[in-house]
């Protein structure tokens, strides 16, 4: 992060004591926006002094990040604890562009899958009426990046329950499964119910075949999948934006405040402490959970996906934050 200083009335040795001190601050801050491409972020740093005056220092912070700037100001009678004030208020004002920028992704990513389903969905049609299978694969087997990245998160749970070995089983043939069941069964789909819903059921379905290793076999295993290219890219803002696609307390316990603890975290420890609790939860209360709050459906949506009521499937989103809450806060990610 490049670090612009600005000072107004300061002598020159309160300046490198600034300098020097806000260098073990910015850790922090550097940490949080690691994801952010280097070029992208710019913070201006001003330190205005009146000794004159008053034993007084205010500091002020601009963060420039893509999209937005984040202002903030703090004021205190000594140096260290003003640089403090203000290290914690642009660590807040930086979590929540955070928080901001992954609701961002999860609504134009679900409105984007909900566009392209809808568009793919004639297409399918003619080539399952035509015996064109094929052709079918090619045309769905791109746009189920959403199957993968949840067959992902339930295959990680299967490992730590001692189902299966770990990294025995990639995401993508469990995607793969799931196309060649929707071949075998689209015309036999309910038609109002949205594609998506529908092959959300259908991931249920493939899961539940792979409860062991040895009893999980292919569906066809003679389709050539291996030629078709479904490698999928990530859209331009998720780059800029720093998004990342691993699950975040924010998402998973809004309104929390994380501890240091858990900013001090790395991906694998913080995955460790979700998915404790992720894999305690049954499956239907577990998938509601995080279709609700990370992939942001809402309950008359997810209703529809799993077939149950809209009261049943609230229930289970609010038993599942309980739990998760619960056990941040014993376990102090949270405060």
């Amino acid at each position: 992060m490049q670090v612009q200083w600005t000072f107004e009335g300061c002598k020159s040795k309160l300046k490198e004591k600034c300098r020097s001190y806000w260098e073990k601050k910015q850790e922090r801050l550097e940490r949080l926006l690691s994801s952010i491409p280097h070029g992208s972020k710019v913070l201006r740093l001003t330190i205005f002094c009146y000794p004159e005056k008053v034993e007084r220092f205010e500091a002020r912070g601009v963060l420039i990040l893509p999209g937005r700037s984040l202002a903030v100001q703090f004021t205190h009678l000594e140096l260290f604890p003003v640089l403090d004030g203000l290290s914690d208020k642009l660590v807040s004002a930086a979590k929540k562009y955070k928080e901001q920028s992954v609701h961002f992704v999860r609504r134009k990513r679900k409105k984007q899958i909900s566009d392209d389903l809808l568009a793919a969905q004639s297409l399918l049609l003619w080539d399952e009426e035509a015996d064109r299978k094929k052709s079918f694969f090619a045309t769905l087997r791109p746009l189920l990046g959403f199957i993968g990245r949840n067959a992902r998160s339930e295959l990680k749970i299967y490992e730590l329950e001692g189902i299966l070995n770990p990294g025995h089983f990639d995401p993508a043939d469990i995607v793969d499964e799931v196309v060649l069941l929707a071949w075998e069964k689209f015309a036999e789909r309910p038609q109002n119910l949205p594609l998506e819903f529908w092959l959300t059921r259908l991931l249920k379905e493939v899961l539940d075949g792979v409860e062991w290793e040895s009893q999980f076999v292919p569906l066809d295993q003679s389709f050539p999948l291996a030629e078709v290219d479904y490698t999928e890219s990530p859209d331009w803002y998720e780059e800029v934006l720093g998004y990342q696609e691993d699950y975040t307390l924010a998402e998973l316990v809004p309104d929390s405040e994380e501890s240091e603890t858990w900013e001090q975290l790395d991906v694998v420890g913080r995955n460790l402490h979700i998915y404790t609790v992720l894999q305690k939860l049954p499956f239907y209360q577990r998938q509601a959970y995080l279709l609700n709050k990370v992939d942001e459906y809402s309950l008359e949506e997810i209703s529809s996906i799993q077939d149950r009521s809209t009261e049943e499937v609230g229930t289970d989103v609010q038993k599942s934050l309980e739990a998760m809450q619960s056990y941040m806060i014993k376990t102090g990610m949270v405060q």
